[in-house]
């Protein structure tokens, strides 16, 4: 079986494979299948063209609409690969302008066609202070959405992280539903059951957080999508004494400074518990510290079915998110609408042990049972084998 696995959308990992792919790769090789990775550059450039088995193919979408006409010439060498290769199943991850680009030359490429969604948006407004505001990315992802019936049936089956449709995040299931596309499948994220922290003591120690203190959690990348600001000004207004809030991203930039500097009023003689703001830390240690916390805080303004509550899930830590995607239907912690529900969420986090104890115990068996690498994984080998199966 040779599979190829189209994702350019998120965040390598150490190897500069996305997490998305690196997953579902890990998975399909341990069934001995060949898989092909098709990936976005590294910078510095990546030391070899595989990855545990899979082979890795570049392609620099980054940056082509800056210069006259480097788009469509990137457009046509993604084209040509795709028309090139002998794949069995070729799986596509997100609703991207990769995958606009592809959609011109899927008629022509062999193998079966699969879409994973990782949630849509086109009705959310991503509101901006310039002029004009964000306003024609709406538009034209308003426009969009009309074709998107359309583009669907170009796949054999578009996989979708929940069963929940709405008008927001997921937008493209609620089209597929009632445009009556009968490829539609539901296969949710899962992680590691074996990968958990193994030091949560040595990084309190190692950040100066008492084992006493009452630590929150949040990572996600520094970002007005993740939204730092929102749980920092909950956490002060819960006025948690003998607290912290940990806040791990991969790296400073313009939006990290924005928030400190925004948070830097509340931090006066008065103000209770303390913020950390971290960055660059290696995968073990932000594991070690999600094992550390009492409770896990999200809020993102947009998201999907995040990785992030899972793992803490995973480690029996209670969670407190803001509405977005389908965390409303996840378990294991509280979902809220407003800053203020955030805060009074984050106080009762840290009052009711019974409370913690109970999100903790259900959380951890919705990955047990639900959310884990071994159900994703067998969930997407039955896929691509009924799709092989059923022939063209």
């Amino acid at each position: 079986m040779k599979i190829l696995i189209a994702s350019f959308t998120f965040p390598p990992n150490k190897d500069g494979v996305s997490e998305a792919a690196s997953v579902m790769a890990a998975g399909f090789l341990n069934h001995g299948w060949n898989v092909e990775v098709a990936t976005l550059a590294t910078d510095p450039p990546r030391e070899s063209d595989s990855w545990k088995g899979a082979s890795i193919r570049e392609f620099q979408f980054e940056g082509a609409h800056n210069a006259p006409g480097e788009t469509s010439r990137r457009r046509e060498q993604w084209g040509s690969y795709l028309k090139k290769g002998d794949w069995d199943v070729i799986i596509i991850h997100a609703y991207v302008w990769q995958f606009h680009f592809s959609l011109p030359y899927l008629a022509d490429t062999k193998g079966r066609k699969v879409l994973v969604s990782h949630g849509y948006a086109a009705l959310q407004w991503a509101k901006n202070s310039k002029f004009p505001f964000g306003l024609p990315s709406l538009l034209l992802n308003s426009t969009r959405s009309v074709l998107m019936p359309l583009w669907q049936r170009r796949f054999d089956r578009v996989v979708f992280l929940s069963q929940k449709v709405d008008f927001m995040g997921f937008y493209d299931h609620w089209l597929a539903k009632y445009g009556g596309y009968h490829g539609r499948r539901v296969i949710p994220n899962g992680v590691d059951l074996k990968l958990r922290g193994e030091d949560p003591d040595g990084f309190r120690v190692r950040n100066g957080i008492g084992r006493g203190t009452f630590m929150l959690l949040c990572v996600a990348n520094y970002s007005p999508r993740k939204d730092q600001g929102y749980a920092a000004r909950a956490y002060r207004r819960a006025g948690i004494s003998d607290s912290v809030l940990v806040f791990i991203g991969s790296e400073f930039n313009e939006y990290s400074k924005r928030f400190q500097k925004e948070d830097a009023r509340f931090c006066g003689d008065a103000a209770k518990g303390r913020i950390i703001w971290l960055e660059k830390l290696e995968r073990e240690e932000t594991l070690n510290a999600i094992a550390a916390c009492d409770a896990f805080v999200l809020s993102a303004n947009h998201e999907a079915q995040p990785i992030s509550l899972l793992e803490a899930m995973r480690e029996s830590k209670p969670w407190v998110a803001r509405e977005a995607g389908c965390i409303d239907e996840m378990p294991g912690g509280l979902c809220v609408k407003t800053e203020q529900a955030m805060a009074e969420a984050m106080g009762r986090m840290e009052e009711d042990k019974d409370l913690r104890a109970s999100l903790s115990a259900s959380g951890r068996l919705a990955v047990e049972t639900t959310y884990n690498l071994d159900c994703y994984t067998n969930s997407y080998c039955q896929l691509v084998e009924e799709l092989v199966s059923s022939g063209p």
